[in-house]
C-alpha cells in the first residue's frame, strides 16, 4: 500500500520529533541523565542511562584487585560494580535438588524443605541431591607491572590480557563432605554397590565416619554425619556410580568456592569476622568466622576418634543466606562440650572446617627437594594413580617447608600454593602443610579446607598434601560434585 504524502510527513514526524533528522536535533551538553531506547529479550522497549550502559558494555567482568606489596588480604572492587553486586544472582549461587542426568530444580533461598515455587521439597535424596550450584562463566586473572594482581569473573569470554578458563554450570554437595548409600543397587544390577551422595538422613544405610555403628543409640552418633575413612579413588568410584558429568571433590569444583568468596566477599581471610552489613557499594565485606574448627583435640579424640562431628542439617535453617550457624556438639550422655559456628556462603556448608576435603583430579609429586602439583585436563574417564601422573598437566611448583600461605597459583585451576611466610592475618591468612616437610614423598592428595581442630590454621585456602592418594583416614571427606559438561582446563 502506498502512503499519501501527508501521511509520509507524519511518519516522519512520528520518527524524528520536530528535529526532522539526529543531525538536526540539539546537541547534549552533558550525558549526565540521557537516556537510550533498548529492546528486552522480549521485544518490549526499556529505556537505560546512557552513562551506566557504556560503563557496563566497556567492563563486562567483575572482581577484586590486590596490591601484593601490601600484606592485607582485603582486595578492593574491580570492574563493573554493578555487575559485581548482582554477580551472585547472575551466577544463579544457592541450592538446588539435582537428578542424576544432572537436571536441577531451585530451591527457596529461605527454606530449602520446598522449592522456589513454594511445592514441598525433600532433602533426603528421594528428590536429587542437596547441591551447590553456579551457572557457566569465564574466570580469569592477571598481575601487572605495578605488582597489582586481578581475579575476575564474566559471563562472557575474556580478553587475550588475562589467563582465562571457561568454567561450566555445576555444583558441588551444599553439605562440605559426602554421604555414602551404603545399600544403593547397583547399576548393572546383582550386589548392593556403594553410592556418592548429597542428602540429610538419620537412615542407617547413610550412617557417616567409618560407618561404626556403636554409637547409634549414643548423642554422638554418626547417623547423619558425612562420611569419612575412605581413600580418595573410593569417594571418586562411588560418585562415577551415579553416571556421566559426576564426580567427587574435583579440583575445578573446589577451584569455584575458592574464588567465588574472594571476588564476592572481598577478602582471602575466609576465617575474618563475620560482618552481616555491606559497604558503601552494596558489596559484601568480612569472612565467617572460625568455623568449627575450634573443637579442642582431646574432646574430638574422645568424641569419636577425630569423625565427623557435625550433623548433616547443621546450617540448613540459613537457606541461600550467607552467615554462621551454631551447633551444638553432645557428648554421649547429651552434655554440650563444644559449640561449633557453621559457616554459610549462599548456601554451602562447611567449605572449611570440620573434616578436611580429598581434592579429586590433582596430585602433588613431592620428592626430597621439591614438590610439583599436576591436574587433570579432562574429568572424563580420569582414574586417579597413587603411582604417577600420567595424562596431568604441570599446574604449580610448591614450597618445600610448611607454613602460611603468601602465594597462591590459579594457573590451571589449581588453587596450590607457591610461596610461604603470611600469617593468620596476612595474605592468604591459611596453612600450608607440606609433604616434603613431613617426609610424606610421593604422590600425594591435596586436602582441602582444613580440620575441626585447627583454629586459625584453616579456611578456604587450607592446602594440605601429607597424605598419600591411596589413605583414608576418620577425618577425610570427599564431596560429590557435578558439571553439565566436562570442565577442560587446558
Amino acid at each position: 500500500m502506498a502512503f499519501t504524502q501527508q501521511q509520509e510527513a507524519d511518519i516522519l514526524a512520528a520518527i524524528y520529533g520536530d528535529g526532522g533528522q539526529i543531525n538536526d536535533l540539539p546537541a547534549a551538553e552533558n550525558l549526565e541523565g540521557c537516556n537510550v531506547e533498548v529492546q528486552s529479550p522480549a521485544g518490549e522497549s526499556r529505556r537505560v542511562n546512557l552513562i551506566s550502559a557504556v560503563s557496563t558494555l566497556s567492563r563486562s567482568y567483575a572482581g577484586r584487585v590486590w596490591d601484593e606489596s601490601l600484606s592485607t588480604p582485603t582486595g578492593l572492587p574491580y570492574g563493573n560494580i554493578d555487575l559485581l553486586r548482582e554477580l551472585p544472582a547472575l551466577l544463579g549461587l544457592g541450592c538446588y535438588l539435582v537428578a542424576d542426568d544432572r537436571t536441577r530444580r531451585k530451591l527457596d533461598p529461605t527454606d530449602h524443605y520446598r522449592f522456589a515455587d513454594g511445592s514441598p521439597a525433600a532433602l533426603d535424596g528421594s528428590m536429587g541431591q542437596y547441591m551447590w550450584c553456579w551457572n557457566a562463566h569465564h574466570f580469569g586473572f592477571r598481575k601487572d607491572n605495578a605488582g597489582k594482581y586481578y581475579e575476575v569473573v564474566s559471563l562472557s569470554p575474556l580478553g587475550k590480557e588475562w589467563e582465562s578458563y571457561y568454567v561450566p554450570a555445576g555444583g558441588t554437595s551444599a553439605l562440605g563432605g559426602g554421604v555414602v548409600d551404603r545399600q544403593a543397587v547397583a547399576r548393572g544390577g546383582g550386589s548392593n554397590d556403594p553410592r556418592l551422595c548429597s542428602l540429610i538422613s538419620d537412615d542407617a544405610r547413610y550412617r557417616g565416619g567409618n560407618n561404626e555403628d556403636a554409637y547409634d543409640k549414643q548423642h554422638n552418633s554418626l547417623l547423619g554425619c558425612v562420611a569419612t575413612s575412605l581413600s580418595g579413588p573410593a569417594f571418586s568410584a562411588y560418585a562415577r556410580d551415579r553416571g556421566e558429568g559426576w564426580e567427587a571433590g574435583w579440583y575445578v569444583a573446589r577451584a569455584v568456592q575458592e574464588y567465588l568468596y574472594r571476588i564476592i566477599m572481598g577478602t582471602r581471610n575466609s576465617q575474618a569476622a563475620f560482618n552481616p552489613n555491606k559497604d558503601a557499594n552494596g558489596l559484601y565485606q568480612g569472612g565467617l568466622g572460625l568455623g568449627a574448627t575450634a573443637f579442642p583435640n582431646d574432646y574430638w579424640s574422645a568424641h569419636n576418634n577425630h569423625g565427623p562431628f557435625l550433623k548433616t542439617s547443621a546450617g540448613v535453617e540459613l537457606g541461600d543466606g550467607v552467615g554462621i550457624s551454631p551447633f551444638e556438639v553432645r557428648n554421649s550422655s547429651g552434655q554440650v562440650i563444644y559449640e561449633a559456628k557453621v559457616p554459610v556462603f549462599f548456601g554451602l556448608k562447611n567449605a572449611y572446617g570440620h573434616v578436611q576435603q580429598f581434592t579429586s583430579g590433582l596430585s602433588v609429586h613431592a620428592e626430597a627437594n621439591r614438590a610439583r602439583g599436576y591436574v587433570a585436563p579432562s574429568m572424563r574417564g580420569y582414574v586417579q594413580s597413587a603411582q604417577n601422573v600420567e595424562g596431568m598437566s604441570l599446574a604449580a611448583e610448591l614450597p618445600i617447608a610448611s607454613g602460611y600461605i603468601k602465594r597462591l597459583s590459579m594457573h590451571l585451576l589449581c588453587g596450590l600454593p607457591t610461596e610461604i611466610g603470611a600469617t593468620n592475618e596476612t595474605c592468604y591468612c591459611d596453612s600450608y602443610a607440606s609433604g616434603v616437610n613431613y617426609d610424606t614423598y610421593g604422590y600425594n592428595a591435596k586436602m582441602s579446607g582444613g580440620l575441626g581442630n585447627h583454629y586459625e590454621a584453616s579456611g578456604m585456602h587450607y592446602t594440605r598434601t601429607r597424605e598419600g592418594i591411596g589413605r583414608a583416614t576418620s577425618y577425610t571427606t570427599s564431596p560429590l560434585c557435578y558439571f553439565e559438561e566436562d570442565p577442560l582446563i587446558t
